[in-house]
């Protein structure tokens, strides 16, 4: 467990390296006829699990003494006979992987944790399914044959972008050209963008247009030779937030190695943090711009006793947990009130921010729920508990690092 203290964020961080660009670049690096060298790859449980698939592919992953990553891509005449997949508890990798085994017709058997068995799988096993692969179960664990086909899949735009975005990789290796058109607006619009980046670095082409994707077949994966995984955009933004929480009693937070033409999206921070960083006691919110920074909201208003209204983030619920669900929880745990909706969470922090001492709070592994509480620290009267420790190395394997070197106070005991 860990004890987070009230703290004042203060000094320079180089942004956290992206764990979404990074594993589309990993997965890309795989499918070329050379090496790839990947700079500045995270060092997070995901990213682990990501290598780990690539391995059970054939592919050869080794880091450079520079700790850069060298992936040598599986050969695609001699495939493996059958891909044992574990993907721990990443859902990206085990998205991408299972289309990726499925455009090249491995047998495949795929696992995860109890965690990542519980999340839905079902958007894109059932098109799959229609498209020449056979599956034993279509939620994990399962087995899974056949080449998938080229053609027409639709998806509503809240499904979500990590299964249209695991078929942009797969879909440009098939015979045949495929089309992606969307009956509702795209929801997570970010992952897409950098998963079609990723694509144009790898000399993958995708036409888009008012409906969807059109994917040109029999393309080819060209290694760029080396690559840099850019800086996360959304962690860097909950840094920036922490910081704005804090500035009226003078935090000053510098973050460093952002790229100004990302096709991540967070860039645009200005309207939120005109609205945190006031001594804010009531506000009703559109996050539909910034969804993963939504708990971060809510824990600081929480923390602080403030009342919010907070919406436009459907897709948090289907994340390593109901997240809204779990945030409300833990709120509740501290003595507020808090109920999650379809999109969003209203929340009423206990009066003059006197939360309850004794609550533990229990995080269910989620990354983001952790990491709000704990960046909601220069707002905290009191210590608050935190279940798990180790919750952000999921996505931020150096947080606690950071935390600390920025002026984050906590202790761990058991």
């Amino acid at each position: 467990m860990i004890r987070i203290y009230p703290s004042d964020f203060n000094g320079i961080l180089e942004a956290p390296a992206s764990k979404a660009d990074a594993q589309r670049i990993l997965f890309a690096s795989a499918l070329p006829s050379t090496p790839t060298v990947i700079s500045n790859v995270p060092r997070c449980n995901d990213i682990r699990a990501t290598i780990s698939c690539l391995e059970s592919f054939g592919c050869r992953v080794t880091a450079t003494q520079d700790g850069d990553i060298v992936v040598e891509p599986f050969p695609k005449n001699n495939p493996v006979p059958t891909a044992i997949f574990d993907f721990k508890s990443s859902a990206t990798s085990a998205r991408f992987s299972m289309a990726l085994a499925a455009a090249f017709g491995l047998k495949a058997s795929c696992r995860g944790s109890s965690a990542l068995s519980k999340r839905h799988m079902l958007p894109l096993t059932s098109r799959m399914a229609i498209r020449g692969v056979n599956f034993t179960s279509f939620s994990l664990p399962l087995s899974m044959q056949g080449r998938l086909e080229g053609g027409y899949y639709e998806f509503r735009g809240d499904e979500g972008s990590q299964f249209i975005s695991a078929l942009l990789l797969a879909l440009p290796l098939l015979l045949t050209d495929s089309r992606i058109d969307l009956s509702t607006p795209l929801v997570d619009r970010s992952f897409v963008d950098i998963t079609i980046e990723t694509l144009r670095k790898f000399g993958i082409r995708v036409e888009e247009d008012e409906k969807g994707f059109m994917i040109p077949g029999r393309q080819v994966y060209v290694s760029p030779g080396e690559i840099v995984t850019e800086n996360d955009w959304a962690l860097a933004s909950a840094w920036i937030c922490a910081s704005a929480f804090g500035r009226s009693r003078g935090n000053s937070l510098t973050i460093n190695g952002l790229a100004s033409k990302s096709a991540q999206h967070y860039k645009d921070l200005q309207g939120l943090l005109a609205l945190i960083s006031q001594d804010f006691r009531e506000m009703t919110l559109d996050m539909s711009h910034w969804p993963s920074l939504l708990t971060l909201v809510a824990a600081a208003a929480a923390v602080k006793g403030a009342k919010v209204e907070l919406s436009g983030a459907p897709q948090l619920k289907v994340k390593e947990t109901n997240r809204l669900k779990v945030t409300a929880e833990c709120i509740r745990q501290l003595g507020g009130e808090a109920e999650d909706s379809d999109d969003g969470i209203s929340v009423r922090g206990p009066r003059d921010g006197e939360i309850n001492e004794d609550a533990v709070l229990d995080c269910h592994g989620d990354p983001w729920v952790f990491l709000s509480f704990a960046l909601s620290a220069s707002l905290l009267k009191k210590p608050l508990v935190l279940k798990d420790e180790e919750c952000a190395e999921k996505i931020y394997g150096d947080f606690l690092r950071d935390y600390a070197a920025l002026g984050g106070k906590y202790e761990i005991f058991s």
